[in-house]
């Protein structure tokens, strides 16, 4: 007796489209969302080049954030997005400023 099965996997495009706003909703979050206490610190390790100080930073940031749970496996790039918009925001570019500053002043 010879048994075939088969599954067929269905991906349509608007589980995509749903995805993309969910991912677009969770970045915003975790650059909208900061605290001015996390913002700072985040801009003093970015200064220092300290990606694994970021790690528990964005940790705690994303548990607030996260809207589905499969963004968790996406969370690098989540995490990647959002510092990449984070740079572009001045009240964040002035705080690395200043500790990139801070930096330079110690002996």
């Amino acid at each position: 007796m010879l048994v075939i099965t088969g599954f067929t996997f269905y991906h349509s495009s608007d589980f995509d489209t749903a995805q993309a706003a969910m991912d677009r909703q969770t970045v915003d979050c975790l650059t909208r969302g900061l605290t001015r206490d996390e913002k700072v610190r985040i801009a003093q390790l970015t200064a220092v080049h300290d990606r694994e100080g970021l790690r528990p930073v964005y940790s705690d940031v994303l548990t607030r954030c996260v809207v589905r749970s499969d963004q968790w496996d996406r969370r690098p790039q989540l995490v990647t997005s959002a510092r990449q918009v984070l740079s572009q925001d001045p009240e964040f570019r002035q705080m690395l400023n200043a500790s990139t500053m801070e930096l330079a002043r110690r002996p």
